[in-house]
């Protein structure tokens, strides 16, 4: 992606932004590249929507670096900083949540039997999980949203 009217209109900097996915036999891996075209430095955000079929959220855990951490919990007021006692996320209510400094976290489903290990290598240092727990029509049972997020509150 490079610099248009629309992408002037939101954000108006000189840039190139190439991503590239890779399917091998036992993984998928995705990379992003952000170069700065112009004279002018700049910062600027970005998140890997990631969502995760599950057979059921009764049977789905993240586990990961998540105990001690500190959480931006969106669904809370305006977002509360919060502090997370559990080593193992379960989900059983709805969730926007922006976990700080964990870039490690490993999706187990016993229904299927399945593991995913997200690895986030390239400075992408915190993680965002969403699901609209309750939400029927979106089939909130059947699915988690992890992001791979580099977090600037």
């Amino acid at each position: 992606m490079a610099p248009s009217d629309y992408t002037k209109e939101m954000w108006d900097k000189e840039f190139l932004c190439t991503f590239t996915v890779a399917l091998e036999d036992d993984k998928l891996s995705t990379k992003m590249f952000v170069e700065n075209k112009g004279e002018e430095s700049f910062d600027f955000q970005a998140a890997l929507h990631s969502y995760f079929t599950v057979s059921a959220l009764d049977n789905f855990s993240i586990a990961g670096s998540f105990a001690g951490k500190e959480f931006l919990n969106k669904m809370v007021g305006e977002g509360e900083m919060q502090t997370e006692d559990r080593e193992e996320i379960t989900i059983s209510e709805e969730y926007d949540r922006v976990y700080m400094g964990v870039n490690d976290p490993v999706l187990k489903d016993t229904g299927s039997g399945k593991s995913l290990t997200v690895m986030n290598t390239a400075g992408y240092e915190d993680t965002v999980l969403w699901n609209p727990y309750g939400d029927e029509g979106m089939g909130y049972n059947n699915f988690v949203c992890v992001e791979s997020v580099k977090f600037d509150p």
